[in-house]
């Protein structure tokens, strides 16, 4: 699953979600002897030290994906894209920082770049300059205080108990925006860390529109707030020169001809080694496995394939089953292949994802978000037997994975999830801690879904309540 980007809001999250569970709760579950084994021999492998973390453009990604079509080549399915498996997809890597074109100044006084700040990724290549102004946290109410062409100094960090009674509002690019909307013309943001930062954030660049840089050095950002205070004039200058990589989608599908298609998808890929997208500092180097996020659900979709292969009937409907690459880089995968769908699928009528489900023993209930975005989605769930636990049915879509891209292009999409954890991208997320036996009574729940799915008529789509 994507990362929660600010780290308050990350850290009430999980935190929330961790107590929110019961200590042991136990299950009864139906007994799925080969599913079990089918997804012990995909998990042994996706989540293995030599898949290193299935980082996007590296060798142990692209052994990862070529694992995916094998598997779909065993199932008997045909490749999606005009025959062929794979759909390359363009996903950021650490941009370049020239010298030229990057500054911070603060009278004459200049800072040094990468070892007192660094570009952010809301950043724009361009320059200004003008008098600081100090906004706080960058709260609605401080924000609101804000002067026309000024460049505003925030404190990057909000406490966590500010961070709830803010809810939305408190994430940082909320609060940076919200600087731009009230007049600021660049925005330099308070984030002091004890020694070198770690940094991803030349890595997926998304301009707003103006100048945003981080500072990290402690004592420059207690100069900069009382600079701030006294309207001191700064000058600061960003350029950053975007690279790219490509890593492949892997498609495959059961092509029965039909005009409509039901996709199953999971996203394949991880944070390597946590030189970008780890939860823990310190563990840079350490290989992120990514056990349950997410080789469970990618685990799961390889076995709803080689069970769909084998099913009889569904005259009148495709399955597609996509492995999506560039998840925890903001949905890159799934956003491209909706803007690009191949049109021998016909209308999509519906897409299951799957994404952290290897947890169920941590929780009484399944989890699924999205719910109401087609009619006939809550009557079908409730109509599945739970044994010894419950649906816990939302309506709200938690757009952090990869059913949000078909939400927004209008196609009804739930998200089976089994929960946070404190292995959420850590070096944790081994496949010791999956639980086999609830893995497996997902797998079962969300083919008794799609099953019905196969059978229904054409859904009635529905706006979603929100975005969250």
């Amino acid at each position: 699953m994507a990362r929660l980007n600010n780290p308050a809001m990350r850290t009430l999250f999980i935190a929330f979600s961790i107590a929110a569970l019961p200590a042991a709760a136990q299950l009864v579950r139906g007994e799925y002897p080969e599913t079990r084994r089918s997804l012990e021999f995909h998990l042994n492998e996706l989540a293995s030290d030599a898949m290193g973390g299935r980082l996007p453009g590296t060798e142990q990604g692209d052994r990862a994906a070529k694992y995916i079509q094998a598997q779909f080549e065993e199932a008997g399915l045909a490749g999606l894209f005009g025959g062929e498996f794979t759909q390359m997809v363009s996903i950021p890597e650490k941009g370049i920082l020239p010298e030229a074109g990057n500054y911070l100044r603060v009278g004459d006084a200049p800072l040094a770049l990468r070892s007192a700040y660094w570009p952010h990724f809301l950043s724009d290549n361009r320059e200004v300059e003008g008098p600081l102004t100090w906004l706080g946290y960058g709260t609605p109410a401080e924000v609101a205080k804000a002067k026309k062409g000024r460049i505003a100094v925030i404190v990057a960090d909000i406490p966590a108990k500010k961070a709830k009674k803010l809810g939305k509002l408190a994430s940082l690019s909320e609060r940076i925006n919200a600087a731009r909307t009230h007049g600021a013309q660049a925005v330099v943001l308070l984030q002091p860390v004890d020694g070198s930062p770690k940094l991803d954030l030349l890595r997926r660049m998304r301009p707003i529109g103006m100048p945003v840089v981080a500072v990290h050095d402690l004592a420059a950002c207690k100069s900069l707030k009382k600079n701030a205070k006294k309207s001191a004039r700064a000058a600061v200058g960003v350029q950053v020169i975007p690279q790219m990589i490509t890593a492949p989608n892997v498609g495959a599908w059961i092509n029965r001809g039909a005009p409509e298609t039901v996709v199953i998808g999971a996203h394949y890929d991880h944070v390597g080694w946590g030189a970008w997208g780890s939860r823990t500092p310190e563990a840079e180097g350490q290989v992120h496995n990514g056990a349950d996020d997410n080789a469970s659900g990618t685990s799961a979709m390889l076995e709803l394939a080689r069970k769909l292969s084998r099913a009889p009937g569904f005259e009148h409907v495709n399955f597609a089953f996509l492995a999506f690459t560039g998840e925890e880089s903001g949905l890159l995968g799934s956003r491209d292949f909706v803007a690009r769908m191949p049109p021998e699928m016909g209308k999509v009528k519906a897409m299951v994802n799957l994404d952290m489900v290897g947890r169920l023993n941590r929780s009484d209930s399944l989890r699924v978000y999205g719910v109401h975005t087609a009619v006939e989605f809550r009557e079908m769930l409730q109509a599945i037997p739970a044994e010894g636990y419950y649906w816990d049915l939302r309506d709200e879509i938690f757009a952090r994975s990869d059913h949000a891209p078909f939400i927004s292009a209008g196609i009804p999409a739930v998200f089976f999830f089994t929960g946070l954890h404190e292995d959420y991208h850590a070096p944790g997320d081994d496949i010791e801690k999956i639980d086999f036996e609830g893995l497996a009574e997902v797998v079962a729940k969300v083919e008794h879904f799609v099953t019905l799915l196969g059978q229904a008529g054409t859904l009635s789509a529905q706006t979603p309540n929100d975005e969250r």
